[in-house]
């Protein structure tokens, strides 16, 4: 595909996103396979990027070259991960999607409408109503996160996150307390198992056993997730975008369990 010349905020900005994915070597190894001279005053990795690109943009009067690079590198076979390849590739699409362009999950271009907005870039690169590790995110929780996903406040994302299926017990239940009280109201099977709710017939061994371990689960998602997110400080946290997609896989698993529970009548 045939690529108009990006311009000085877009180069900028890719060589931003790049020069923290690549080392100094690794910028002259993939400038060697792409072709492209070095080039500008710069000596740090944003800035030897930005000026080579640049320069190579300038004498191909297009911008044919710099998606070239830019292929090179979020390309799924540099990677050993995927997390850390759709991490990539995400950051870039947000910035390519201004001018039309966006990366797909093998690594090719496809031209797409461009973005106007700042959360339409986001939204659209991260891709939020669609899948997470090929599990879809359930519809209870998209309303709690969404907006400070956008934001890429993740530690905040992670606590709506949770809160969404405490809320979501708290609509089941009628309860209002919380946590693991609320979890223990809920689910506590008491001495004659005669829980609050509950997703099996309650008559088999088994059953018993997959209804008490689901409460612990919750539990046990509260006490991971949630409790060390409201008492430490954001600074301390190292919560990032692969934190809060395991959250989401987690709470997503509670949330479709919790679409066959239903109230026993016994309380």
């Amino acid at each position: 595909m045939a690529i108009q010349s990006f311009d000085e905020v877009t180069l900028r900005n890719i060589s931003k996103i790049f020069s923290d994915i690549l080392s100094h070597k690794q910028i002259t190894e993939q400038f060697t396979i792409c072709g492209i001279v070095e080039s500008g005053p710069g000596s740090n990795r944003e800035d030897r990027i930005y000026y080579s690109l640049q320069e190579r943009q300038k004498q191909d009067n297009c911008g044919n070259t710099v998606l070239s690079f830019i292929l090179k590198v979020i390309q799924p076979k540099r990677y050993s991960d995927e997390d850390t390849y759709e991490l990539h590739r995400t950051r870039i699409n947000e910035k390519l999607i201004y001018d039309g362009i966006e990366i797909d999950k093998a690594g090719q271009p496809k031209s797409v409408a461009k973005a106007k907005t700042i959360s339409e870039a986001k939204e659209r690169s991260l891709k939020i109503k669609q899948k997470v590790h090929g599990l879809n995110i359930h519809h209870e929780i998209l309303p709690y996160c969404e907006e400070e996903w956008l934001k890429e406040n993740y530690f905040h994302s992670i606590l709506e996150i949770t809160k969404s299926v405490a809320e979501r017990l708290r609509q089941l239940s009628g309860y209002t307390n919380d946590g693991a009280d609320l979890v223990d109201d809920c689910f506590g099977l008491g001495k004659d198992n005669k829980p609050m709710l509950a997703f099996n017939l309650l008559k088999l061994e088994s059953e018993l056993s997959e209804h008490k371990g689901f409460g612990h689960f919750i539990k046990g998602f509260f006490s991971m997730y949630r409790n060390p997110k409201a008492h430490d400080p954001k600074i301390s946290s190292e919560s990032g975008l692969l934190q809060m997609t395991e959250v989401l896989v987690i709470s997503t698993i509670i949330h479709n369990k919790l679409d066959k529970t239903f109230k026993t009548g016994y309380k």
